[in-house]
């Protein structure tokens, strides 16, 4: 397969999925939640996991913080831009807040996952706490999303204050 023929099928993919009416946050949070799943599974993985997001978190912050004028305007014509069609801002959006928001979640999430690990499967549990058992890892797997989640988007404030003293606007 060439690679003229997979840079336009990418394309094609990207414009039949910008022009159809699906909640492209939904469907991240959907796909991101099931691959988590199955990434906590494998502790080697997570470590990897956690070191990626960390170096490119670093890598983030030294863009932007070396470049604070280019990060300003490709952000703040990114979301207010007149450009592009409206059915492409939602994308767009996405796209640009996945770049300061998704290194140090999937960083905090593989920390989380490597201190607290899930007990393996035992398959089907019954008894008197089998549903007690499964609640507690369940609320245990949803903090430490919401906690990556809290940490991103506190790493995405920040940011934008840093780079927002540092150009004046």
């Amino acid at each position: 397969m060439s690679p003229q023929f997979r840079i336009s099928r990418a394309v094609r993919r990207a414009l039949s999925l910008a022009k159809s009416k699906r909640n492209y946050v939904e469907d991240l949070a959907t796909t991101s939640d099931s691959a988590l799943l199955k990434l906590t599974k494998r502790r080697t993985w997570m470590l990897v996991a956690f070191v990626v997001g960390l170096v490119a978190t670093v890598f983030v912050w030294i863009v932007a913080l070396r470049f604070p004028y280019a990060v300003s305007a490709v952000f703040s014509n990114g979301f207010s831009s007149n450009l592009l069609p409206s059915r492409y801002s939602t994308p767009l959006t996405v796209l640009l807040m996945s770049i300061p928001f998704g290194p140090p979640f999937i960083s905090l999430f593989a920390l989380g996952n490597l201190l607290f690990p899930s007990p393996p499967e035992a398959g089907n549990a019954s008894g008197l706490f089998s549903t007690f058992e499964y609640s507690q890892q369940s609320n245990k797997r949803w903090l430490i999303i919401v906690a990556a989640g809290m940490f991103a988007a506190m790493n995405c404030i920040i940011l934008l204050i840093a780079v927002s003293s540092a150009t004046g606007h």
